[in-house]
């Protein structure tokens, strides 16, 4: 009835697959969001809103007569009854997760058989994320043997990349400072997947921390009648590093 050319809303009629992808990434972050506040109401409206454009964009599909919101349930049902054979083809049973994901990945190449081989990196989107779609380009390139040996040794490397950038700087080159700051964060991306640690979920919690410090220190000057511009950096450091300690 939204989309009804006669009857619905403007603004749902003229919607696309295009112009509703950046909503449906946008609702995404905001069930992590309410995930990592643990407000569970606010979750509960959240996942709603997802629904909603998987319904959203199945039904706009169905226009085109593309496909239809049951078949994406369909073609989901049997995805996930093909990669689960120990549960629905009363197969033997992983005894771990670990063991599972690797059924997982098994069952996923012999789904890839029946199409066209694709190249290494093919199957991850460059529209995600930079940091999950280099832990994503890092797993895949692992899976084939090229890989650190340890956590260590990818610190060195952080190390090494760290020179280069200094370098890249010192020589006052912007090309090659953005090249060697990627290739930074690329690598400290990599120190976190040795050390099973979501590059992207630590990046999230030192921001929060951030926000709290940044507002305990706006709180420290209005309470002190100062201010920013009137603070030399050497004292907002001082009071800075007192918030820090007092956590």
């Amino acid at each position: 009835k939204l989309r009804d050319k006669d009857l619905g809303c403007p603004w749902d009629i003229e919607q696309t697959f295009q112009s509703l992808s950046k909503h449906l990434i946008e609702e995404a972050y905001e069930v992590t969001d309410a995930i990592n506040r643990k407000d569970y109401p606010n979750l509960q409206e959240e996942l709603g809103d997802v629904l909603l454009q998987v319904i959203f964009h199945s039904q706009i599909a169905s226009e085109l007569e593309l496909f239809n919101f049951d078949e994406v349930a369909d073609t989901l049902n049997q995805k996930l009854i093909r990669r689960h054979p120990h549960v629905f083809a009363r197969g033997v049973a992983p005894e771990s997760a670990e063991e599972q994901a690797v059924i997982w990945e098994a069952v996923k190449k012999e789904e890839r058989k029946e199409d066209r081989p694709q190249p290494t990196f093919a199957d991850i989107p460059s529209s995600m994320p930079a940091t999950l779609r280099a832990e994503r380009i890092q797993k895949q390139a692992s899976k084939k043997g090229f890989d650190w040996a340890s956590a260590h040794d990818v610190i060195l490397k952080v190390e090494e990349e760290i020179a280069e950038l200094k370098l890249a700087i010192s020589n006052n080159d912007p090309d090659n400072i953005e090249e060697e700051l990627g290739d930074l964060l690329f690598t400290v991306i990599n120190v976190g997947r040795h050390l099973n640690i979501d590059a992207n979920d630590a990046l999230a919690r030192s921001n929060n921390k951030f926000i709290s410090r940044f507002h305990s220190l706006e709180k420290e000057l209005e309470v002190s009648e100062q201010s920013f511009e009137g603070t030399s950096p050497q004292e907002l450091e001082k009071i800075w590093d007192r918030i820090k300690l007092d956590e």
